[in-house]
């Protein structure tokens, strides 16, 4: 009865007629969703520390309002997947938005040193839908197109990540005005996810994965989604820093985060077409072997002096390109390795872990660039590169890549229920 009510009805009998249709089709409720939360997403986190940061607020409380976010993230992570569960992704979408809308409107109404509770339920709502969002896309997708499915979903969430920078920046909006903008999108979301008739993913009774289980079955992938946050947090959030520290005026360091996100979305779709076909752990190794060379290049060129703004640009493009896109082959590899069995706790296991990565590597790199001056960015990324290049070597040594095993969702097509047909995968 619950799954009626939310939409996701039961399967079509084997009687009813067949059509043909593909993933892609039955997943793209769930990705306009998702694309609509990235635009709201994206001007709340470059709206919130800006205001802060005009209002002459103290880097105190700056500090203390992004952090709010982080933990209400990796919160969620942990305490979200049985709620979703229980009501389904539907619903469960449905309820976030509605907390997301009420906490982004409840800025324009609190003081500056009130933020950080709206902050720290946007971080807790923006854990459940991406949960119901991967494990959505992961779950459903057929095993031998999840890498793609997956790559072209974060193609698609780049580039309205991009946009929604850009909109802020050159915008002239009175902040409440993006503000009612940003609640007005969270609501949108709604709409496509809402008045689809696809079914959510079938989810075990089990919703809590232990993160020992995890690395237990797919240490790579868990190895993966720290390194996709410990790098990518630092490269958004960081890079601009350095650029102004090795003397690069304002507009050029803000390029440095741009190309960051070009290399990553460029490399995007071919890292999640090969994901599919080949060894995760081995994809993983050339991009960050990648990623050290292009280091050691920047490393070498800055030494000699002859280092100008367009090479720059382009291997800090690399860098993006060699580690942003690896989260898809992480994600991936962990569902292969556990059999798709647990589509909900799965993926908060993998956002979480990312999340972790994402809290700390900014802090870390940082400390990094204390010590050791600007260089200790680069330093800090050829570090993390070389120990996952190690282990990576290890693993593949100790436990080469097992035969293709068939999953149990490769008989078992996406269903649309309600309208009398099976979508068959894409050959």
């Amino acid at each position: 009865m619950d799954s009626e009510q939310d939409g996701e009805t039961d399967e079509p009998t084997a009687s009813q007629s067949t059509m043909p249709g593909s993933s892609v089709a039955a997943l793209g409720a769930i990705v306009a969703g998702a694309l609509v939360l990235q635009v709201a997403g994206t001007i709340l986190n470059t709206l919130v520390p800006l205001s802060l940061a005009l209002a002459k607020q103290s880097p105190l409380l700056i500090g203390l309002v992004g952090s709010a976010y982080s933990v209400g993230f990796l919160w969620g992570c942990f305490k979200l997947p049985p709620l979703i569960r229980r009501i389904g992704h539907i619903r469960a979408f449905a309820v976030f938005a509605s907390l997301q809308t009420m906490s982004t409107i409840s800025i324009a109404l609190l003081p500056a040193e009130l933020w950080i509770v709206p902050r720290l339920v946007m971080g807790l709502a923006a854990a459940g839908h991406g949960i119901c969002i991967e494990s959505w896309i992961s779950g459903q997708a057929h095993p031998s197109q999840r890498g793609r499915i997956f790559g072209l979903y974060q193609i698609l969430n780049r580039v309205a990540l991009i946009a929604s920078q850009l909109a802020v920046g050159y915008a002239a909006i009175a902040m409440e005005s993006m503000l009612l903008l940003a609640a007005m999108a969270f609501s949108t979301a709604l709409i496509p996810v809402c008045l689809t008739r696809a079914r959510g993913p079938d989810s075990s009774e089990a919703v809590t994965l232990k993160l020992r289980l995890l690395w237990t079955q797919a240490p790579a992938a868990v190895i993966g989604c720290l390194y996709v946050g410990l790098m990518g947090g630092p490269l958004v959030n960081v890079a601009p820093a350095y650029g102004i520290l090795i003397g690069l005026d304002q507009k050029a360091a803000t390029l440095l985060t741009a190309s960051v996100q070009i290399g990553a979305l460029l490399l995007q779709w071919p890292t999640g077409l090969l994901a599919d076909r080949l060894d995760s752990r081995i994809i993983m190794l050339a991009a960050a072997g990648t990623v050290i060379a292009a280091l050691v290049a920047l490393g070498v060129s800055l030494h000699l002096g002859a280092l100008h703004l367009p090479g720059l640009l382009a291997l800090f493009a690399i860098v993006g390109a060699g580690s942003i896109p690896l989260y898809t082959v992480a994600v991936t590899h962990a569902f292969v390795r556990l059999k798709d069995e647990q589509p909900v706790a799965l993926s908060a296991g993998l956002l979480f872990l990312w999340g972790v990565g994402s809290t700390i590597g900014p802090l870390a790199s940082s400390a990094a660039m204390q010590v050791v001056g600007p260089q200790g960015l680069p330093i800090y990324f050829a570090v993390l590169s070389i120990g996952l290049c190690v282990f990576l070597v290890i693993r593949l040594v100790r436990k080469p890549a097992p035969a293709p095993v068939e999953s149990s969702r490769d008989a078992r097509p996406i269903s649309v229920p309600g309208m009398g047909s099976r979508l068959t995968p894409l050959k």
